[in-house]
């Protein structure tokens, strides 16, 4: 028995939050569609981990350190790079075995730290 949905995730990002249409889907190909809803470009990076969306491990400059051992790449492409604001047409199709994962944007732009404001969000797998 698996839990999860098993059709596209539809992902909305703005200012500071990600929201996804389902948080839990079944193992396999999982097909993101991304709006950008804000006023900034933003990004969405998927990374598989033990820890909660709330907890990634951050390197000096307060930005998530993608290349941390608690986090491991999905595939390639794991992440959409340079979403504009007003774009509904992005999307990501990645591979996915059951466990937990976090999908955040790493953006570090002037002062402001996408993920340390509330970019992120955990996705289960089954």
């Amino acid at each position: 028995s698996s839990g999860g949905g098993t059709g596209p995730i539809s992902a909305t990002i703005k200012e500071w939050q990600i929201s996804l249409s389902s948080t839990t889907h079944s193992a396999g190909p999982i097909t993101f569609n991304i709006a950008n809803n804000g006023d900034k470009e933003h990004e969405f990076v998927v990374r598989k981990t033990d820890k909660t969306a709330d907890a990634l491990p951050l390197n000096a400059d307060g930005e998530v350190s993608e290349d941390a051992p608690e986090l491991t790449e999905v595939g390639d492409p794991s992440e959409v790079a340079e979403i504009k604001s007003g774009s509904t047409d992005r999307t990501l199709t990645v591979t996915l075995q059951p466990g937990h994962y976090v999908i955040f944007c790493n953006l570090h732009v002037e002062e402001l730290l996408h993920y340390q404001k509330g970019m992120h969000v955990d996705l289960t797998v089954n």
